[in-house]
């Protein structure tokens, strides 16, 4: 069996900090006061890219779910955010799409 989570083959660390991060913000008390205080010097000292802080940051759910962020971290996210689900979903759906604007099916 090959390892792997929601995108990849096998999981790679940026993957891994934005779970870490998005689980902490929605599971550890007072992370999400912290985070929603000043999100950028809530995560100064993780080790990711600073365009994977920005999309965590701007909620770019497509772009955390293309770096292999788990879906339901993402959904605990936007719930703690109150982003709305039709926001959540739009997103997915968007990165979903192929060039001809079709959703594949599989």
């Amino acid at each position: 069996m090959t390892p792997s989570n929601w995108r990849q083959a096998m999981p790679s660390a940026e993957a891994y900090w934005m779970n870490r991060v998005l689980y902490d913000i929605h599971h550890v008390d007072s992370h999400l006061q912290r985070y929603k205080a000043d999100p950028d010097a809530y995560m100064a000292e993780v080790p990711l890219a600073a365009a994977m802080k920005a999309a965590i940051r701007d909620n770019d759910i497509g772009a955390m779910y293309l770096a292999g962020v788990n879906p339901l971290l993402l959904r605990a996210h936007c719930l703690g955010l109150r982003i709305s689900e039709a926001a959540f979903v739009a997103s997915l759906r968007a990165v979903g799409q192929d060039s001809t604007g079709e959703v594949p099916h599989g």
